[in-house]
């Protein structure tokens, strides 16, 4: 049965791979669940995380190679020492990469070679175990010594997971990943009886690359054993896992050399078409994502099918989806694969709320998602989300100006959200922290966060207070020296000129306010950055749209998540209501 979206909820945002570690990048090991119990300590079920399939360049969990695979680099290596498929002198190397960022060009070589030795050490464990089963409590192989039980346990549920998942997705991945390993080059490159799946060829590679397809099925064996565990733990603590899927897919993944019908591509697989935006509040040119343009008539011959086993597999790990672009349902903007900027693409039509509805269909119930509603937002877009039932997306820092004046009338104003219907943000990953957005802000931004919060300027009165040396009572035969004849007092206390900013004091207590006015939204639901409830600036910013490099990096450090903030936390979010 399909979970229901939560009631009056809140909670963090934060990437798996932004978890502390000892060893380069966050995983779903022991700190995925010592984080759980934090968030439980703070009152916070919800967690939402970014997409877990394998990064893309430079980091990107949106340019995947499969939008239905694990990320390797998230699997813990604990456990794998506990069990004696690893030694903990071989996970030494990883001790020196940074704690603060993720280095992914270096921990990612140095995570598959460990889950290389990993797997090997495990099938060749299995095979002496299985030769001589009744005599053996455990097996020693390489001076590494694995208990016949877990061989055999691990063994069983492998054997399981590849019938599961291996006709649905998990071939295809493997086989694609081993090829494109071994031809080191994108699919379209390959020669041509293997880029079009030819079946000799098909049946050959399997035979050849067994034992590199064997590695990545094992990679994804691991990670969904460690992902029951913290899903097992999300349940305990009443936690929610929200989820990420990410409209497009990358043109090098095994989701397009192995569906290609359902792109827009020409005879020989190459792009006609590219996905991206037009110009907007992150980008004078618009982004160009780059990834393949679906052929939605063509998907919809099999009544949606591909998209079917994408939700069944995210449901599958998570209990709440977030759909990203989801704009681009109803109109995408495709761009001449050519093209170098977005600014010459066009909207073209989707399938509207017709592929949700088959999903739901072939699911047997109403899919629990969030519908990521920003942008360049029509009607006809409004309606498809309505249609659905979909809650969409509001973002605290989009509610002061922009640089434009403040808006009392904008509708990422606490006040003008339409309903409790809505997940509220403070920032999502593609803004700035809230601190480091006070930081950047205009005088006549952060002006406005402080009148909005009600905040006097330092040395003045607050904006519904006159002073009181100014104030006369009328019983005491006086009149108000500030009041004009007639009306009441003028107050200018707190609405300087712009030539100065008066309002730095906002940036100490950005965070905070930001985080409040959220929770105390009329909003079902209310998500906030890791950072924010950290206090942490601009530098430990998860991304900045419309730029390649220098993305994903930013990890909490040991001991940053202290008992003090998830204290004053799970107060605020008592106080308004949310547990």
């Amino acid at each position: 049965m399909l979970a229901a979206l939560p009631g009056r909820s809140s909670g963090v945002l934060l990437h798996v791979t932004s978890l502390p570690s000892a060893h380069g990048v966050g995983d779903v090991g022991t700190e995925a669940l010592r984080f759980l119990d934090w968030m439980h300590k703070a009152g916070q079920t919800l967690w939402q995380f970014l997409p877990l399939n394998p990064h893309g360049h430079a980091g990107s969990p949106y340019g995947t190679p499969s939008a239905l695979a694990a990320n390797p680099i998230l699997i813990s290596l604990e456990p794998l020492v506990t069990v004696g498929l690893l030694k903990n002198e071989e996970l030494k190397e990883l001790l020196a990469l940074p704690k603060d960022k993720v280095d992914y060009d270096r921990v990612t070589p140095m995570k598959r070679r460990l889950l290389r030795i990993a797997r090997d050490r495990f099938r060749d464990n299995n095979e002496e175990t299985e030769g001589d089963a009744a005599t053996k409590t455990s097996t020693e192989t390489a001076d590494t010594k694995v208990p016949a039980t877990i061989l055999s346990e691990w063994a069983d549920r492998f054997d399981q997971f590849v019938l599961r998942e291996g006709p649905t997705w998990l071939d295809d991945y493997a086989l694609f990943t081993a090829l494109r390993e071994h031809h080191g080059k994108c699919w379209v490159d390959w020669p041509a009886d293997v880029r079009d799946r030819k079946a000799p060829a098909m049946k050959r590679a399997r035979k050849d690359l067994a034992a590199e397809i064997d590695e990545h099925m094992f990679n994804q064996f691991l990670f969904d054993l460690q992902w029951t565990q913290v899903r097992a733990r999300a349940r305990e603590l009443g936690i929610k896992l929200v989820g990420d899927i990410p409209i497009f897919v990358a043109y090098d993944s095994a989701d397009v050399w192995s569906h290609r019908q359902m792109f827009k591509l020409d005879v020989d697989g190459k792009q006609l078409a590219q996905a991206g935006v037009p110009p907007d509040y992150f980008s004078a040119t618009g982004q160009l994502w780059g990834n393949p343009v679906y052929d939605w008539a063509a998907i919809a011959k099999d009544d949606y099918k591909w998209w079917t086993l994408r939700c069944r597999r995210t449901l599958a790990l998570t209990d709440v989806i977030r759909i990203d672009h989801f704009r681009g349902f109803e109109a995408a903007w495709e761009v001449p694969a050519a093209d170098t900027t977005a600014m010459n693409g066009k909207w073209v039509k989707g399938p509207g709320a017709k592929v949700f509805k088959a999903v739901d269909k072939a699911l047997g119930g109403k899919m629990p998602v969030i519908a990521e509603d920003l942008g360049v937002i029509t009607a006809e877009v409004e309606a498809v989300r309505d249609e659905m039932g979909y809650p969409g997306m509001k973002v605290l820092q989009f509610a002061w100006g922009g640089g434009s004046p403040y808006n009392p009338r904008g509708d990422h104003l606490p006040h003008n959200l339409r309903g409790r219907h809505c997940v509220y943000y403070t920032g999502t990953h593609d803004n700035n922290t809230a601190r480091g957005w006070a930081e950047q802000a205009t005088p006549a931004e952060r002006r406005a966060v402080r009148r909005y919060v009600g905040r006097a300027a330092p040395g003045a009165h607050s904006v519904d207070e006159a002073p009181a040396a100014k104030r006369k009572r009328v019983n005491d035969g006086a009149v108000n020296v500030s009041a004009p004849a007639g009306g009441s007092a003028a107050i200018k206390s707190d609405t300087p000129a712009d030539d100065g900013d008066d309002a730095k004091d906002v940036i100490d207590t950005a965070s905070m306010d930001f985080i409040r006015l959220a929770l105390a939204s009329v909003a079902d639901m209310a998500i906030f950055q890791l950072q924010d409830a950290l206090d942490l600036g601009t530098d430990c910013r998860m991304n900045l749209p419309a730029t390649a490099e220098g993305n994903w990096g930013w990890r909490a450090l040991d001991g940053q998540m202290t008992d003090g903030i998830a204290a004053q936390l799970r107060n605020i979010t008592e106080f308004y209501g949310r547990i």
